[in-house]
């Protein structure tokens, strides 16, 4: 299925006038990308969790 999908996007890519090597440079770079968001996502919900229990073991935040 994903090869199916990754022809797919090709083909777009070369429809769009893009060549072979440049729709592979592109395909790579939005994978990349996306496994930035991804880490970004969960450094940000670590960070979230840290900082509520930082407020619960300073007392600021409780569940009461």
């Amino acid at each position: 299925m994903q090869e199916y999908y990754m022809d797919l996007l090709v083909d777009a890519l070369l429809d769009e006038g893009f060549t072979v090597k440049e729709a592979a440079k592109l395909i790579e770079l939005r994978e990349k990308f996306e496994e930035e968001q991804q880490r970004a996502r969960e450094i940000q919900e670590t960070n979230y969790h840290r900082f509520v229990r930082w407020l619960v073991e300073h007392g600021r935040l409780s569940d009461w």
